[in-house]
């Protein structure tokens, strides 16, 4: 029986080796996505931070995070579509009306990148969210983006939010909240291979040899997952997916076929105030990675901060790289590394009202002759101004900006987002526009 034995731990070895072949670059299985690369639109739909809350209650006090009225008196403020600048999360009346405006008014899109935390917050102690309103919220959403879309034409890529697992902020390896996700996702088709099933990160083909989208899982980086240690840690869960990106960046930028990437996740390595996201070796190992491969990186896309902003990585020195955000004010004065621009890093506000409900919608390169296939080339954010709603009863989007015209370029690769943060650092009235939609008019 020997033999026996060792025929089977030699099959295993193998498959196990072919597993570890696969994950290490990315795949690309038959599907409906692969008949896609004719006819297409050059714009794609980014939308983040639902946080849809099935216990929003319209009057409430938001001191109750919106879900019970004070003494049979109802809050004005708390309206049907929700209570800007609060701490509640959002009405299913504004994301029913988000979509209701989708499926209306963005139809001629390629694909949809949606950057995660669906569900709403745990905060409430006197109704705290349970494994089943982890489970309902990610239905719900699927529901919702599968109603106004044809996900089989139209490849709909979901990444993993702090608020999306079933402990709050921690999320660890192995986490059952994958298997649960690529169970919920399963009509999508997507490429969940065992990178997902262990670690929550995939890579998505959506225009076949030309672009690719590597979805990390950002609570790998995150500060505030205290169950995952540093990248300094070879074991880490961080630098495991750490070592997985870099292998993928390295197979498409040995591509001679011109391959591009996007890069997209719940959390960016950087707030809004400018404090770093990322755990310490976490986040200059990154920048580091973005900096070395940007040749390949055509697109960085997060949401998590609600704020609208826009940052590049520059070159540091002796390999390093470093960040400026738009509104730096010493951008006026590093034109030279402005110019040196690696990529840059889009951050889109979200559908939960902490300021007004935005999204995006992005153009893109579809020739590859002037600029790389997928280089952003300009995009257009959409608003509701709450206030309004609340007051009419009814949800209106409409066009905050173009940023073509706020930042002065007709692209937004590393050169052009150089071009764009001197701009508006040096254009006053640039610069007052930028801080404003930060806050997305609010």
């Amino acid at each position: 029986m020997g033999w026996i034995q060792s025929l089977t731990c030699i099959t295993t070895c193998v498959l196990l080796l072919q597993q570890s072949v696969v994950d290490a670059v990315p795949m690309n299985e038959p599907r409906a996505l692969v008949e896609r690369g004719t006819n297409l639109t050059g714009k794609f739909l980014h939308i983040t931070d639902i946080h849809l809350d099935p216990k929003y209650l319209e009057g409430a006090d938001p001191d109750t995070y919106c879900h019970r009225i004070k003494k049979n008196k109802k809050d004005k403020d708390t309206g049907k579509y929700g209570a800007l600048g609060t701490r509640c999360d959002s009405p299913t009346a504004l994301v029913q009306a988000t979509f209701n405006f989708l499926k209306k008014e963005i139809k001629d899109i390629d694909f949809i990148l949606y950057t995660g935390d669906t569900v709403r917050h745990d905060r409430d102690d006197d109704l705290p969210v349970t494994k089943n309103d982890v489970l309902n919220g990610h239905k719900s959403v699927m529901k919702y983006f599968r109603s106004a879309y044809n996900i089989k034409n139209i490849p709909y890529v979901p990444t993993i939010g702090n608020n999306d697992g079933f402990n709050h902020n921690d999320v660890v390896k192995n986490d059952k909240i994958f298997s649960t996700l690529k169970s919920i996702w399963k009509p999508l088709d997507l490429n969940l291979t065992s990178s997902f099933t262990s670690g929550g990160y995939y890579v998505q083909d959506v225009v076949p040899n030309k672009l690719s989208i590597i979805n990390l899982n950002s609570m790998y980086f995150f500060k505030k997952n205290d169950e995952i240690s540093d990248c300094s840690s070879s074991t880490s869960p961080g630098a495991i997916q750490m070592k997985w990106l870099e292998r993928n960046l390295k197979f498409y930028q040995k591509k001679n076929n011109n391959h591009q990437v996007y890069l997209m996740g719940h959390v960016p390595p950087i707030d809004d105030d400018g404090s770093k996201l990322y755990k310490s070796k976490c986040y200059s190992q990154y920048l580091n990675l973005l900096g070395k491969y940007g040749s390949v990186i055509s697109g960085h896309f997060t949401g998590h901060t609600n704020n609208d902003n826009l940052n590049a990585v520059i070159p540091e020195g002796k390999g390093k790289f470093t960040y400026m955000a738009a509104d730096d004010k010493e951008a006026s004065g590093v034109k030279a590394s402005l110019a040196k621009t690696y990529v840059g890093l889009f951050n889109a506000p979200s559908i939960i009202p902490v300021h007004n409900p935005a999204l995006r919608v992005y153009t893109y390169d579809t020739q590859g002759k002037d600029y790389p296939f997928g280089t952003i080339r300009d995009w257009e954010q959409y608003y509701v101004d709450l206030k309004k709603a609340n007051k009419k009863g009814t949800v209106k989007y409409q066009l905050e900006y173009r940023a073509s015209e706020l930042y002065n370029v007709d692209h937004f690769d590393g050169p052009g987002i150089g071009q764009a943060i001197s701009h508006i650092a040096k254009n006053k009235s640039a610069r007052k526009l930028y801080k404003e939609y930060a806050n997305v008019s609010a």
